[in-house]
């Protein structure tokens, strides 16, 4: 499992994490994505963005621990609905979390509105797109395998 590092980023009033960009989020999960076939969308109650996001999305969804979850198969129109206009008003990401599986078996993880990001892939071929994906966006500073 590979973790991504960030140079320093703020957070909103909320307390929420805030990039300056999203571009090398989308290319993530885009990527992430070939190989997926299902999400989890977690939305926090006061997350009204990320949920209308959600209800959006053919998905089922639950509620547990204070959060508003969805999940469904990864279809190109989810796929387009989670990336497109993934970002509030607020500057941050509209949800907590996305996690992208294959066969019941995570792949991808984004974590606190996007600042915790776990990829599963450790291949020669993911190394690349991730060190490509470094030049690309210097916000990221790295990724350390775990």
């Amino acid at each position: 499992m590979l973790t991504l590092e960030f140079e320093e980023h703020r957070t909103n009033d909320a307390g929420r994490e805030i990039f300056a960009e999203y571009d090398w989020w989308r290319e993530l999960v885009r990527k992430a994505a070939e190989k997926a076939d299902t999400f989890e969308l977690r939305c926090r109650q006061d997350e009204e963005e990320g949920i209308r996001l959600g209800k959006m999305l053919e998905a089922e969804q639950t509620s547990e621990n204070g959060e508003v979850v969805f999940v469904g198969k990864l279809t190109e129109q989810a796929l387009e609905t989670l990336t497109g206009d993934c970002v509030a008003g607020d500057g941050s990401l509209k949800f907590d979390t996305l996690h992208l599986r294959a066969a019941n078996r995570s792949i991808f993880s984004s974590s606190h509105c996007g600042a915790e990001i776990c990829w599963m892939g450790t291949g020669f071929a993911e190394m690349g797109f991730l060190m490509t994906l470094i030049r690309e966006h210097p916000l990221i500073q790295g990724f350390q395998n775990r």
